[in-house]
């Protein structure tokens, strides 16, 4: 195997960060607060490009990279297994791990379709078994159904994962436009049963047989005027010394530094609050309820308008992954994290919460971990 871990180091917590367990409001006003410290943190360097998906099972976290899967036992200092194109996946790019309802793992990955895992043998899912497209962004689970986003639109699975008569697909064509893009990178649904999908083009939802959609022409993403200046040069870190050769991790991204329409990552939190990462455009909520939606960009405190990744925490705030670092936002403020602070990289691809408290950021060749304490609602370190 691979020796990946290369450094583990801790830096030194001067003070905590107060969290809040409760619904939060959005004040008319938001604002940006740096943290002031320095966190305490183990941090390990990999010798892999992005991490672009971090998923929790038990004491193991899986990270998804573009060289392919690790599964590390959080447990131990340096107990890993490495799944790729030599033993276990059809391609090393990963874009998506979750749990199915019987604990297997499913990834979706670029060009390999999608794989899943039962302990022991691997099962290769793609086109001929009804799959839309073999580059696989995301998959949610709801009852018996299962949906997957791909890079030629939707598909709902039903049944016996081998069985063609199980797969059924949504596109642009006959959900006449109802699906408002075939580039789909994300997937939430609601408790109330509706389904949305965060593409290339904006926001599409199905509830029942109807459709809807937003876009910046709805107000989707900050207009371009309050996000250009901060936007400035932020492309040249992303396909300079930073992003050389990764284009599969951010597809499409081209020379625009400003795509108000691409949803690069989407969360549906636990008040039905849908939380929207754009290309540039900042971040945007959507009121499920009433339908109105509301941007944030730099200039209301985030630490930058590219929103890579988006995560809900155990005490309800909300983490945020930008082009500039890690936020967390509770209604009012933005409370800012960067490498002055031991974050490790500038660019956050990946966020998750552990069991015990830890939050897991994957970045650029790098994997952090901070540790929330549940008593006292504060990130410490060991």
């Amino acid at each position: 195997m691979k020796r990946w871990i290369l450094l583990l180091f801790f830096s030194i917590l001067l003070a905590g960060l107060p969290l809040s367990g409760q619904a939060f409001p959005l004040a008319a006003k938001t604002r940006a607060e740096l943290y002031p410290h320095i966190l305490k943190s183990d941090a390990f360097e990999l010798n892999v490009r992005n991490i672009k998906a971090l998923a929790i099972q038990g004491r193991y976290l899986w990270m998804g990279t573009s060289k392919g899967v690790i599964r590390y036992d959080t447990t131990t200092e340096n107990e890993y297994t490495v799944f790729d194109n030599q033993n276990a996946l059809l391609s090393n790019g990963i874009f998506e791990i979750a749990f199915g309802p019987r604990g297997r793992p499913w990834i979706g990955t670029y060009a390999g379709g999608l794989s899943l895992f039962d302990g022991g043998d691997w099962i290769h899912i793609n086109t001929p078994h009804g799959l839309n497209d073999a580059f696989v962004y995301d998959v949610e689970f709801a009852g018996d159904e299962t949906w997957i986003a791909t890079w030629s639109g939707v598909n709902r699975v039903r049944g016996d994962l081998l069985s063609r008569d199980s797969w059924e697909a949504f596109t642009v064509k006959n959900t006449q436009g109802g699906l408002i893009d075939n580039w789909v990178y994300a997937i939430e649904i609601g408790s109330d049963g509706r389904i949305w999908f965060g593409t290339e083009s904006g926001v599409s939802m199905r509830d029942g047989d109807q459709w809807s959609h937003w876009d910046r022409s709805r107000g989707l993403s900050a207009p371009r005027d309050l996000v250009e200046a901060d936007n400035r040069g932020i492309m040249d870190a992303f396909q300079g010394t930073h992003h050389a050769g990764h284009g599969q991790e951010l597809p499409n991204i081209g020379s625009q530094g400003y795509r108000p329409n691409y949803v690069v990552s989407m969360i549906l939190d636990r008040q039905n609050k849908l939380w929207i990462g754009t290309w540039g455009g900042g971040l945007t909520v959507l009121d499920t309820r009433t339908l109105k939606l509301r941007n944030f960009s730099v200039r209301d405190g985030l630490p930058g308008n590219y929103i890579l990744a988006l995560e809900e925490g155990p005490l309800g705030n909300l983490w945020i992954g930008t082009n500039a670092g890690l936020s967390q936002f509770d209604g009012e403020r933005f409370l800012n994290y960067s490498r002055i602070n031991g974050l490790s990289s500038q660019f956050v691809f990946s966020l998750r919460f552990g069991p015990d408290g830890s939050l897991w950021v994957g970045g650029h060749n790098t994997l952090d971990r901070f540790k929330i304490d549940p008593q006292k609602a504060t990130l410490h370190g060991q």
